[in-house]
């Protein structure tokens, strides 16, 4: 299961109510940050979480989705962690860790590792036995990339049709678990016959950027989808500020065939999400979507 909490759902501006953008993600035990601009850790704080970040993934290295990673960085030192610390982004990500690093006075004790991601087409970048994270390159008005958090499929024994057998589940049928064939107790059993395949949940991230019908292969098929829609759909220049508008958004969304999506990257020029949310509402309809959809506001909570 992935688990979540929306600690910043601002664009450019944070406002009263809302932080600039981040989400934090918790997977197999890792604690990882999609983006991480100016309050982050504050908001961590104030969400009961965690600091210990294991990974960080910018999208971009505009100050409203970064501006938190120094302030990461100064807190792990602080607690005197030397855990390590992987923070991957676009192709300028190695100099400006380097430059965080130089400029700021750490007592540093992380093994920080800074990771250049260029990916014209999808490429996983983390991997381990349970998830993968991949990326994608999107365009925006400097290098971005947009991520994608997929949980591996997994072979899970069916308990039940053992029991039918006498047979209580346990390591010695591990095997199972591998897609093999075992004997136990002279009974021959076959994985195709007491095992099913457990599809794994995924998560895409996709903000800033112009609308472009080419990510949508990267974000086909996933289970919850959080997309900026910085703008109402009365606003018909988000093209010229390499954002994304409600109904580009919404038009999206309905294509990447997402159970779930989450609007966020909310101008600040929108005082309240109401006028958003009465918008989405109208386009919807009018589009036809199924997926159900939200406008988080800044510590809600969400599970994949």
């Amino acid at each position: 299961m992935i688990e979540g909490t929306f600690l910043g759902t601002s664009s450019a501006f944070p406002t009263a109510m809302r932080n600039h953008p981040s989400v934090y993600v918790t997977l197999n035990g890792k604690k990882l940050l999609l983006d991480c601009g100016e309050g982050t850790q504050r908001q961590i704080r104030k969400a009961g979480l965690s600091p210990s970040i294991d990974h960080i993934f910018i999208t971009h290295w505009h100050g409203d989705h970064s501006l938190g990673v120094g302030g990461i960085i100064q807190s792990l030192n602080m607690m005197k962690s030397s855990k390590s610390l992987d923070i991957f982004g676009p192709d300028e990500t190695g100099q400006s860790v380097k430059n965080i690093l130089r400029t700021y006075k750490f007592y540093n004790t992380l093994d920080i590792e800074a990771v250049s991601v260029n990916a014209p087409h999808e490429k996983v970048i983390l991997e381990d036995t349970l998830y993968r994270v991949s990326a994608l390159n999107v365009k925006h008005s400097v290098k971005c990339l947009a991520y994608k958090i997929k949980e591996k499929d997994t072979r899970n024994i069916l308990a039940e049709k053992l029991a039918l057998k006498g047979i209580k589940a346990g390591k010695f049928l591990s095997g199972l678990k591998e897609g093999k064939d075992v004997s136990y107790n002279g009974i021959k059993l076959k994985y195709k016959e007491f095992t099913y395949i457990k599809k794994g949940k995924s998560l895409a991230y996709v903000t800033d950027l112009r609308y472009d019908k080419k990510i949508i292969p990267f974000i086909k098929g996933v289970d919850a989808l959080i997309i900026e829609s910085t703008f109402g759909s009365e606003f018909d220049r988000s093209y010229d500020y390499f954002h994304l508008n409600i109904k580009e958004a919404m038009s999206l969304a309905k294509s990447s065939g997402a159970k779930t999506v989450y609007f966020i990257h909310t101008s600040q020029r929108y005082e309240s999400n109401d006028s958003l949310k009465k918008n989405a509402q109208e386009l919807f309809s009018r589009m036809k979507c199924k997926f159900t959809y939200s406008f988080p506001d800044d510590l809600d909570k969400f599970e994949v």
